[in-house]
């Protein structure tokens, strides 16, 4: 009997363990940190082509950059008691030895190399893009988003019917790559509203206060990729794009065909390709859904810093301005030239009229202004019910409005009863429509353009053509039918999903 058990997946760290050296991240977790990442940095830059430095060359390096940092802390395995600054480089030299981040290269008794290690190269590119601050490279966002939707826009994109497994897995594997390249670019542009937001609380004036909100904000690079979203149609065209790739996701040939380009590929067998191509595809889903949600998060930060810009300048203005101090030296002078009087004493005294019978101050968070919320009463009554209580009668009323509304349900069931393949075409000349609920599925066939369908995650999607869009200017040569006993312009109905 066959065994059917799964085989366990290989967690993340597994294979970390095997791909890297045991102590490979550890250089980033001592105090001495700065001073190995500076190490690399400076070797991966002087490096040939080869990506290796000489031996001399190397240690001259390390002994520049421990110059550089005189307050490094640095632990006894790596030369801090050493006093001579050869022997502390000799030393801090071979922990990135041990660490897997160098490797020695012997080519004589006189000659001596270093290579960079290909991981330590990965590394470095991670720790230099995360510490990049150029918002320049947002200018490209709208590109990228527009090459996911020209791509999706093909018919032969996806269609396993028509390209092969290898230019299928090509595809998928590009697309995941230009979503992923958005995504970030996304994240960047929230970390640029936020590092706006941090500025603004340390604002000194209103005038600094409002440059940074008029100004520097809506100058930043970060609404490159905002406008980007807003303009362009960039939005429907993704909901579209994302369309085409669910509908790869429900098709069982489509994943097979790329089942069969990964197999090519990787050398996996057909079941774990299937696994992965179904994986690839729902990665795909989830990065173009992304997008729209996190752009609804950026709404969010865009709104909180505008809110954040008028309390500062409220604050900066009315609780710190001109006004407040004058208030302030005027009651400190009050307090000094009436000091021993009560209330009832000074409504005798010029210049201090008191307008109220009853005075009372308050201080510390009682003196805080409060602003009322009252919330507002709301209306539970039913509309149009003949008396109060009459829940019958609203109950017959809410049911009524609920028969006759027009919902793109009741309009895809329509399309799936008339059209039930796809590319058929119907015109209201043969339509036969007897009941007034019939009527009303028509006109949300009319009011929409897409609909959920009978099969899970297959949206049915039709167009509507008009008599009147061709001949307009000639309104006598507009056909007419009866529908459901009403005269209606002609029109045709086109499944085209």
């Amino acid at each position: 009997m066959a065994d059917t058990t799964a085989p366990a997946v290989e967690t993340l760290s597994e294979r970390l363990g095997r791909a890297l050296t045991p102590g490979f991240f550890r250089p980033l977790s001592r105090p001495s940190a700065p001073v190995s990442i500076d190490c690399a940095d400076r070797l991966a830059l002087s490096a040939d082509e080869g990506g290796q430095v000489s031996h001399e060359d190397c240690q001259t390096l390390i002994r520049e950059v421990l110059a550089a940092h005189p307050q490094a802390q640095l632990d006894d395995d790596e030369g801090a008691s050493l006093g001579d600054l050869r022997q502390r480089a000799g030393q801090f030299y071979n922990k990135l030895i041990e660490a897997g981040w160098l490797q020695e290269r012997r080519v004589s008794l006189d000659e001596r190399w270093v290579l960079i290690t290909p991981q330590l190269r990965l590394l470095m590119r991670t720790l230099r893009e995360l510490a990049s601050n150029n918002p320049a490279d947002l200018r490209d966002f709208a590109a990228t988003l527009h090459s996911i939707c020209q791509t999706l826009a093909h018919e032969s994109a996806l269609d396993p019917r028509q390209i092969d497994p290898e230019p299928f897995r090509r595809t998928v594997k590009e697309l995941l790559d230009r979503v992923e390249r958005a995504a970030d670019q996304m994240h960047a542009v929230e970390t640029l509203i936020l590092r706006h937001e941090e500025e603004q609380r340390t604002s000194d004036s209103p005038a600094e206060t409002l440059r940074r909100f008029l100004i520097e904000f809506h100058a930043g690079e970060h609404m490159v990729c905002y406008d980007a979203l807003q303009q362009g149609g960039l939005l429907p065209r993704l909901q579209r794009a994302r369309a085409v790739v669910q509908d790869a996701l429900a098709n069982p040939l489509a994943k097979e065909r790329l089942a069969e380009g990964i197999t090519t590929h990787r050398g996996l067998p057909p079941v774990e390709s299937y696994i992965a191509a179904e994986s690839m595809l729902s990665a795909l889903d989830r990065g173009l859904a992304s997008i729209p949600a996190k752009q609804r998060i950026i709404d969010g930060r865009m709104a909180d810093f505008c809110r954040l810009s008028k309390q500062r300048y409220v604050y900066q203005t009315e609780m710190r301005g001109r006004r407040a101090e004058q208030l302030k030296a005027f009651l400190a002078e009050a307090d000094r030239q009436h000091t021993g009087q009560s209330f009832a004493d000074l409504a005798n005294e010029p210049g201090l009229p008191l307008l109220s019978a009853e005075v009372s101050l308050r201080f510390g968070s009682d003196a805080l202004y409060r602003p009322r919320r009252s919330r507002p009463a709301v209306e539970l009554a039913v509309a149009g019910a003949s008396e109060a209580g009459d829940t019958v009668d609203a109950q017959e009323m809410i049911r009524v409005r609920n028969l006759y509304a027009i919902t793109p349900q009741r309009a895809g069931r329509l399309v799936e009863k008339l059209l039930p393949t796809k590319g058929g075409v119907i015109s209201t000349a043969d339509l036969r429509l007897a009941t007034e609920d019939e009527l009303l599925d028509l006109l949300a066939v009319l009011a929409f353009d897409r609909a959920t369908g009978s099969v899970p995650h297959r949206p049915i999607r039709w167009r509507v053509d008009t008599d009147r869009s061709h001949h307009g200017l000639d309104p006598a040569a507009i056909a007419k039918d009866r529908v459901a006993g009403r005269s209606v312009e002609r029109l045709q109905i086109q499944r085209i999903s």
